[in-house]
């Protein structure tokens, strides 16, 4: 079956089953793993209607009330979320990084802390964690969050171009380097003063 005629088939069964969680839910996924963000947020809002506490619509509603820009709307929904799910590291995560996109540096460290508080593994978490580290100059705390990543995810270019921004600023312009090749290598878009920067001195 393709995607648009399961897409087809879920719309049915939530047409017929205009009361149920589980079948509108599915169908709010189908539209946001297709990118149709908009008819899942439609969808995601009926799933609230008949279940006000789903996490996980949720947690997706938040996530398009953000690629909008709609920050507030994204805010409310996590905040809402983490009363009844406080040991989410998702939402902790996707809080934080609303928080860090409206400014607030200090509220996103905390979200980001209380997620690794939950599980000090989370990938995301230390990789948003170290960015807000950068910012305030604490290149060595982070340089120690992105090699614990690395080690967790050594798949993930963003480690690695985060690695090469705290080592620069912290004067390890070889690791710099290094790491700034390595992301590259994975077809990291790396913001190409930055790179500039970076090899003009390692040739000093």
């Amino acid at each position: 079956m393709s995607s648009e005629d399961m897409l087809k088939a879920l719309e049915k069964e939530a047409m017929e089953n205009p009361h149920s969680v589980i079948a509108h839910h599915r169908l709010a996924l189908a539209y946001f793993k297709m990118g149709k963000f908009q008819e899942a947020k439609q969808t995601l809002k009926k799933v609230l209607k008949l279940d006000p506490y789903h996490f996980e619509a949720l947690i997706h509603l938040g996530i398009i009330f953000a690629q909008e820009g709609d920050l507030e709307e994204a805010k409310k929904s996590f905040s809402f979320a983490l009363k009844f799910y406080p040991r989410s590291v998702e939402a902790w995560n996707n809080l934080g990084l609303v928080e860090f996109q409206q400014g607030n540096l200090e509220e996103a460290e905390k979200c980001y802390r209380k997620a690794l508080e939950i599980d000090e593994n989370f990938v995301m978490a230390l990789i948003n964690l170290s960015s807000v580290l950068i910012g305030k100059e604490l290149y060595d705390e982070a340089i120690k969050l992105l090699e614990k990543a690395k080690k967790l995810a050594p798949t993930l270019a963003t480690i690695y171009n985060n690695l090469a921004v705290a080592h620069y600023y912290a004067g390890n312009k070889k690791e710099a380097l290094e790491n700034l090749k390595k992301a590259k290598e994975m077809k990291y878009p790396v913001n190409p003063e930055f790179e500039r920067m970076v090899y003009e001195d390692s040739k000093i």
